[in-house]
C-alpha cells in the first residue's frame, strides 16, 4: 500500500472544497465543528482545544477576511474572553459544505458495496486510533 495515497486523496478533497465552496481547510474545520455541535457559542480557548490547534493559530484563522464573514465573535461583558459562533451566512455555508462532502463521498464510494464501505470505515477508524495512541506516547 502506498501511504502517500492518503495525501493524494486529501489534496483532491481539499481542492474540490476550495473550488466548490471557496473554503480553505481551517474554514472547513471550523464550519464542520460548529455544525456537528449545534452551532453553540464556544470560548475561543475551548474551540482551539477542540480543533487541536493553538489559540494564536485560531485567532489568525478567525481574522481571515472570508472567515469573518462566516462567524460572529462575541466579547464577554464580564472578562476579556471571546466566544465564537456561526452567523447566518456561516450556517448556510456549512450546509453547502456538507452537500459538497456528500457528493465527494458518493463519487468515491460509488463502486463499493455497503459491506466494503463498512470495512473501509472500520480500517480507517483503527488507523486513527493507532495514530492517536502513538501521538500520546
Amino acid at each position: 500500500m502506498d501511504i502517500l495515497s492518503f495525501s493524494t486523496i486529501a489534496a483532491q478533497i481539499k481542492n474540490e472544497i476550495s473550488r466548490t465552496c471557496g473554503l480553505n481547510l481551517s474554514q472547513t474545520r471550523i464550519l464542520l465543528y460548529f455544525d456537528k455541535n449545534g452551532n453553540q457559542p464556544l470560548k475561543m480557548g475551548s474551540l482551539a482545544n477542540k480543533l487541536n490547534i493553538s489559540l494564536s493559530t485560531l485567532s489568525r484563522q478567525l481574522q481571515q477576511k472570508k472567515t469573518l464573514t462566516l462567524v460572529k465573535i462575541i466579547r464577554s461583558e464580564s472578562d476579556s474572553s471571546k466566544s465564537v459562533v456561526l452567523n447566518d451566512a456561516g450556517v448556510r455555508k456549512a450546509d453547502e459544505l456538507k452537500a459538497t462532502l456528500k457528493q465527494i463521498e458518493q463519487m468515491l464510494f460509488e463502486d463499493l458495496s455497503q459491506g466494503e464501505i463498512s470495512q473501509l470505515n472500520a480500517i480507517i477508524n483503527q488507523l486513527l486510533t493507532k495514530l492517536e495512541t502513538a501521538k500520546s506516547l
